[in-house]
């Protein structure tokens, strides 16, 4: 029985992580994979059984981290936006959370047509939709929180894809988006 080394999985998630970012799921190609890794594309198959399986592992930890976007609303405080305080609060947390994994966010929001994984837009726009919802109890219907989590959720991806390499401009303007689609929300509705 060969024994499996925790560095060539290491070499093996970077060169995937590069294979997924630089094109997508479809595209992506194991024997590239195992080039980029310095090995052969069969040590790849006694690490992963196929590209679908490799493709869910280097994205799990993004999945984790956007579940735990969910967390943001147990304590009502982080939702707020009515202060400078308020909104860094909210900014350094869902930094925080995403930052360490964003190219593999990357990967999951605009790379992973054909996999479950395609499914992360409808799955943000229904977070935003609910914590919304959660933070102006009754103010507002859903078709209308619907149109506002849609065009949230777009910003973010417009934002996140040109700025893929730069986390700062990322931040800067995540909350700019914040204040602009949510501070003062029921105040601005006549």
């Amino acid at each position: 029985m060969q024994v499996l080394k925790e560095s060539v999985r290491e070499a093996i998630i970077e060169s995937a992580i590069t294979e997924f970012f630089q094109k997508n799921y479809q595209n992506a190609n194991m024997r590239d994979i195992a080039t980029k890794a310095n090995i052969t594309v069969g040590n790849i198959y006694r690490y992963y059984k196929n590209k679908k399986e490799l493709f869910n592992t280097i994205l799990q930890p993004a999945e984790r981290a956007i579940d735990k976007l969910a967390e943001i609303d147990t304590d009502k405080t982080k939702l707020s936006v009515d202060t400078k305080s308020d909104l860094e609060n909210l900014i350094n947390f869902v930094m925080d959370t995403i930052n360490p994994y964003t190219k593999e966010i990357f990967i999951m929001i605009f790379n992973s047509y054909g996999t479950h994984h395609e499914k992360i837009k409808n799955r943000l726009e229904e977070l935003i939709l609910i914590k919304v919802s959660k933070y102006y109890p009754g103010k507002f219907t859903r078709s209308f929180l619907e149109v506002i989590s849609k065009s949230f959720v777009e910003a973010i991806f417009i934002v996140f894809k040109n700025n893929i390499d730069n986390p700062y401009k990322i931040k800067i303007m995540l909350s700019d988006l914040v204040v602009f689609f949510f501070r003062n929300l029921d105040d601005r509705m006549l």
